[in-house]
Formats: structure tokens, C-alpha cells, sequence
């Protein structure tokens, strides 16, 4: 069995995980008692003298590339710390050890083009950094780290119901943004599969925050470090950062268009149950991107409410045949009747349509296009919804 290296500035290793073995280990991964690990190549050996790239490696990274991220040739021109080691050793394990640059490294030592790492065994990997930007640039991941401080509690917890509003909320509006960024932008139906899942996330792990969640997006980021997901973190980014400014949360939301305002309300309602503070830090591979964002309770509230007045001229429209059965223009109120379903809808007339509606008769049969509004109550936090009349147009009987 071949011995690794010993009394080296590696330190005293042990192997984790072989991942090639032909007479010897080929690629594995090993750590030392410090816990640093690297993942070990064989360059060369004569039975009597070994040569080995040892590429030290994070959790992050290491499992990136058992997810297939990222191709081994890439990982070892691309070492997280900028080099890795030429190790040269005796088959008992004497060694000598000398840092090496990637642009050192001769191409036909260097794992081929396409080549992915292969494992048939669960390797170990670890939880990776808690830190934004370390965990994006090992697993070449955009990473979200949510700190949220609830009230009712000085310990790393929440309630379970209150995390799973969070993260569904903050999922849909990755996916509303991801829909402006492909310029594929729509009130409602499905959204298409690829940008769903070109937007997912994935919870990695908790920590202190006093409570602390890390979201990493399932893809990673292609050769110049973009990615749909990057782009929507982008555009999230910029729209938190609107904060509480009435006219800046109104420009932005209305050049995101589509169901962005609903889902950012959504996000800002379920997080302002919690009653307190939130930190935001977006980790990049693309080293341009990437920031950390501090809002207060106050900023949190005061942006619901601003998002929750201006959803309404950005809410969802649909159109269909009807009989009108009242309208009152004094109080601004109509009522019609769906020729299809026979169901009623009846509510506001919008300010901007009453001239438009002014000489429509009782019990005549109209197009008819209505606003969907959701609104919330202020004290139960439920949600109900108001049909607002946005035009009514003489139907072809």
C-alpha cells in the first residue's frame, strides 16, 4: 500500500475518499488533523518514484465537483487559494513537497477536457463556509445568506411556519425575477420549466443570526461566472435596496413588470411577521456582484405597505363576456355576471375608467376586463382579493 507523504508542510494525512485506484490510489481526497483537505492526482510514478498534484480543496468546491459543477481539469487550473503542490514521493512515503502555480502545470498531467470526477460511494464532504462569499467562490454557486433576528427568542431559532413563508416566498420571486431577466415576462400561467429550474435554490445549512439560513442556487455559474440565477439576485438585490423610497420601489417594480410586485410583496409580508431586523448577504462567483444589505424592522414594514399600494395597477387582468347588472357612478361601484360560469364579480370602478363605462346600460352583454387585487388585513394578516372594473367594450351578440 502506497504511503503518503510524511513530515511535509501537508501535514500527517490520511486518505477520505479514492474516487480512481489502479494498483495504487490515482485520485482521492485526504486530510491532515487540522482538517485541511486536497485532492490528490498522480502524475507520474516508475513504482519507485511518485509524482502527485495535491490541490487543496474546500468543502464547497469538493462538492461541486462530485455534482459534476465544475470539470477536474478546470478545478486544477483554477485552485481556490491561486496554487496548489507538486508533491514528489518514494513509495515509503518520503517526500518533497514545492508550491506550483496552474500555469505551471504541463497539459498532459492535467485531467482531460470533459472530465468529470466519479464516485460510486457517498464521498465525505462537509457542510462548506458559512460565509457568502467564500461558499460562492468554492462552489462556484450563487449563495444567499438570510439572517433574521425574531423577537420572541435570543436562540438560533424560528418558527418552522414563519421559515417556510420565507423561503417559498423568496423561491417565487427568484423565479419572477428569472422570467424579467429572459425577457419572458407574464401575469399568470405556468412559468416555464427551464427558468424554473435555471433559478432554484437550495437550502444548505443554518447557523447563528441569531438565526442564519444559506440559500445556494442548484446550478453553477458557466465559464464567465453568469448564470440566469445571478442575474435575478441581481435584480433582487437592486430592489431591496430601494428600502423604503416610495419612488424608487415604484420605478423599479414597474420596470420589472409581471408578477414581480405580488411575489416581492409576498416576501416582504411573510419576513415582517417576524417583527425585526434582516441581514442579506449575496455571495458571487463573479467577483463584480455580490453585496450585503442591512434593513430595519421600520424599512421592512414601511416597504410592505408601499409595495401592497402600488400592486395594484400591476395586478393580474383577465377579459370575458358578461352581462352588466349594476352601476352606480356616484359611488363608483359595478356589478356583472359571467355569461360562462354564471359567477358574479362585483367591486370598485378604477378613476380612470369611469368615462370609459359612463353610458353602458343595465343587463347589456360586454367584454368586460377586471384588475385582480390581493389585499391584506392589517390586523389578521389575511389575505382576500377585489376585482377592480378596468373597461367595459359592447360585445358582438
Amino acid at each position: 500500500m502506497l504511503n503518503l507523504p510524511t513530515n511535509t508542510m501537508l501535514g500527517q494525512l490520511h486518505i477520505e475518499t479514492v474516487f480512481q485506484f489502479y494498483d495504487i490510489p490515482r485520485l482521492f481526497t485526504c486530510s491532515n488533523k487540522t482538517g485541511a483537505r486536497f485532492l490528490a492526482l498522480s502524475v507520474f510514478d516508475d513504482y519507485e518514484t511518485f509524482k502527485w498534484l495535491y490541490l487543496p480543496i474546500s468543502s464547497d468546491r469538493l462538492s461541486t465537483l462530485i455534482g459534476k459543477g465544475l470539470m477536474l481539469r478546470s478545478a486544477f487550473l483554477e485552485p481556490e487559494d491561486g496554487y496548489l503542490y507538486m508533491v514528489e514521493s518514494k513509495f515509503d512515503g518520503k517526500s518533497s513537497v514545492f508550491h506550483i502555480f496552474p500555469e505551471q502545470i504541463d497539459d498532459h498531467d492535467l485531467p482531460e477536457d470533459g472530465a468529470y470526477l466519479e464516485s460510486t460511494e457517498k464521498p465525505q464532504v462537509g457542510l462548506g463556509a458559512i460565509d457568502a462569499d467564500q461558499a460562492a467562490e468554492g462552489s462556484r454557486r450563487e449563495t444567499y445568506n438570510l439572517y433574521l433576528y425574531p423577537l420572541d427568542t435570543m436562540l438560533p431559532e424560528i418558527d418552522a411556519r414563519n421559515l417556510g413563508g420565507i423561503l417559498t416566498s423568496f423561491q417565487e420571486l427568484a423565479n419572477a425575477l428569472g422570467q424579467y431577466c429572459k425577457n419572458d415576462v407574464t401575469l399568470k400561467g405556468a412559468i416555464p420549466a427551464d427558468i424554473l429550474e435555471a433559478t432554484k435554490f437550495r437550502a444548505t445549512q443554518i447557523f447563528e443570526g441569531s438565526f442564519g439560513i444559506q440559500l445556494k442556487s442548484k446550478s453553477t455559474s458557466d465559464l464567465f461566472y453568469g448564470s440566469l440565477a445571478s442575474d435575478a439576485l441581481l435584480e433582487l438585490t437592486n430592489l431591496i435596496e430601494s428600502r423604503d423610497n416610495e419612488e424608487n420601489i415604484s420605478n423599479k417594480l414597474h420596470e420589472l413588470k409581471g408578477r414581480v410586485a405580488s411575489k416581492y410583496r409576498a416576501f416582504l409580508r411573510e419576513v415582517s411577521k417576524l417583527e425585526s431586523p434582516m441581514k442579506l448577504h449575496w455571495g458571487s462567483p463573479n467577483k463584480e456582484r455580490g453585496r450585503v444589505i442591512l434593513l430595519s424592522k421600520q424599512e421592512i414594514r414601511r416597504a410592505f405597505e408601499l409595495v401592497s399600494k402600488i400592486n395594484t395597477d400591476m395586478s393580474e387582468s383577465v377579459t370575458f363576456k358578461a352581462e352588466l347588472l349594476g352601476l352606480d357612478l356616484k359611488t363608483k361601484r359595478y356589478r356583472v355576471r359571467h355569461l360562462d360560469d354564471n359567477e358574479d364579480y362585483s367591486g370598485k370602478i378604477l378613476d380612470e375608467s369611469l368615462d370609459t363605462v359612463r353610458h353602458s346600460e343595465i343587463n347589456g352583454i360586454y367584454n368586460v376586463t377586471l384588475k385582480k387585487i390581493i389585499e391584506t388585513n392589517s390586523s389578521s394578516g389575511s389575505e382576500y382579493t377585489k376585482w377592480v372594473l378596468v373597461d367595459l367594450n359592447l360585445a358582438n351578440k
